[in-house]
């Protein structure tokens, strides 16, 4: 499906104009190369298992991000929300099965473009490229940082951080993703809600 900027966000369009520093004619040229996508509420944009061929620019909706233990057992990475880029970093960089499963949490509208794409559009235009590796960087700092979260901070910090990163997330995610996130039982989640609002 085209695209038409007329369509799309003026966040998407300052991301790739201001952020990445691209002209007029290169941010067309980047756009001609975009394709919407929507994935319903509860659908899987990915599964672990398969190989993520894609960069996507979440244009609405909220999405989930999860892995899945051998017990069954699952273990929420992360929460993403409109102008959040998502995908598997290391499936899209080797082309190899990924092991993360992204899953709407509302209806999604999705701009995305194919890898091979995007390393056409890289060659013609460097600052692309400097800006995509250091999106990409920053992804990866972000997946450190939240292992470092879960490994040292208590239940109440990694509450108070979700909370002060994303104020409005218990209006559009339900409390039982956010206690999986924060690694807590939902009941934990509501008396910890309960007696913070005390103080």
């Amino acid at each position: 499906m085209q695209l038409y900027r007329s369509e799309i966000s003026t966040h998407f369009v300052e991301l790739f104009t201001k952020s990445a520093g691209l002209s007029e004619q290169e941010f067309e040229l980047l756009l001609s190369h975009f394709q919407r996508e929507y994935v319903p509420r509860k659908y899987f944009y990915l599964k672990a298992g398969q190989v993520c061929t894609h960069t996507a620019y979440l244009n609405a909706g909220s999405t989930r991000t999860f892995t899945i233990d051998e017990k069954g057992g699952e273990h929420i990475l992360f929460f993403a929300f409109e102008g959040w880029m998502i995908g598997d970093l290391e499936s899209y960089h080797t082309q190899e099965p990924g092991k993360w499963y992204i899953q709407a949490m509302e209806d999604c509208e999705l701009l995305r473009i194919s890898s091979t794409d995007m390393k056409k559009l890289e060659a013609q235009i460097p600052k692309l490229k400097e800006w995509h590796s250091a999106k990409q960087t920053k992804s990866h700092f972000a997946t450190l940082n939240r292992l470092a979260e879960v490994k040292t901070l208590t239940p109440e910090e990694r509450y108070l951080n979700l909370l002060k990163q994303h104020p409005h997330i218990f209006q559009r995610i339900p409390l039982q993703f956010i206690a999986s996130y924060l690694d807590i039982e939902p009941p934990s989640l509501s008396r910890l809600r309960k007696r913070l609002s005390c103080k």
